[in-house]
């Protein structure tokens, strides 16, 4: 059994594989120590398999933090750079994928790669696009809703507002101007979603884009996001199972491949 972790900015996630199967999962908060995060999100990932920490044959590590866990605990066998693991991740997903749109907590990128999961392109969003996910949680519990029920509010838009053209800071002011002026909150919801897909979108429309294009994160898992995507790019991109999990996977597709 081998385990992969995640270390990203908002959360950490950890997995744990034999083969091709996937046994457990379990994310955590990442905080202020990293290391204390990787080690509570494996042990977590562990009592999810049903398994013990005896059985863990590697561990490989991932995402922005990766450098930073280290420890007796983890015993961390390799590190994988973050755009190889999503890329390892969406072709384990989805064999007929090729490029994959990670849209996380802090940072968003698109990576393109070919029928073995090597890297063929990398994009990333630049400074002042960082920290959309955190904006789409903050916004979320602005609105007195989880981060699902603010997507299932967005489906539910008939009226189109706008938030900002520049960064987060001054969109998260002016959409809580539109609702205290009594704007309806499924389209301040809806104005949000796309607000942080523009940015996503325009990122993504400086690489060519290789079909099949999936979607990878926490924030793929909103639905209202990914339909506005599809718009922006023209082109379908379907949810890898388990979006947030992507890079915690190609971690272990990583260690094995490289072994």
């Amino acid at each position: 059994m081998l385990a992969g972790v995640d270390a990203g900015h908002v959360a950490t996630k950890a997995v744990l594989m034999r083969g091709e199967e996937i046994l457990g999962y379990a994310a955590v908060p990442t905080g202020f120590d990293v290391g204390a995060a990787a080690e509570a999100a494996l042990k977590n990932a562990l009592e999810s398999a049903g398994g013990a920490r005896g059985e863990v044959a590697g561990i490989a590590v991932t995402g922005i933090f990766r450098d930073m866990i280290e420890g007796p605990v983890l015993n961390v066998a390799t590190t994988v750079p973050d755009y190889v693991a999503d890329a390892k991740g969406a072709l384990f997903l989805n064999k007929n994928s090729r490029t994959v749109i990670d849209i996380g907590g802090n940072i968003h990128k698109a990576i393109r790669y070919d029928q073995d999961g090597n890297v063929l392109d990398v994009i990333q969003n630049d400074k002042c696009a960082d920290g959309l996910g955190i904006f789409y949680t903050t916004m979320a519990k602005a609105m007195g809703l989880s981060e699902q029920e603010m997507s299932e509010s967005a489906l539910k838009s008939t009226r189109k507002l706008s938030v900002a053209i520049q960064c987060a800071l001054s969109a998260e002011s002016e959409a809580i101007d539109l609702m205290c002026q009594g704007a309806e909150i499924a389209d301040v919801a809806d104005a949000v979603s796309r607000f942080i897909v523009e940015r996503v979108a325009a990122m993504s429309a400086c690489m060519a884009l290789t079909k099949e294009v999936v979607a990878a994160g926490g924030l793929a898992k909103s639905q209202a996001l990914v339909n506005h995507l599809q718009g922006l790019l023209k082109q379908d991109v379907s949810v890898l199972n388990l979006p947030e999990y992507v890079g915690a996977i190609g971690a272990v597709i990583g260690y094995e491949g490289g072994k």
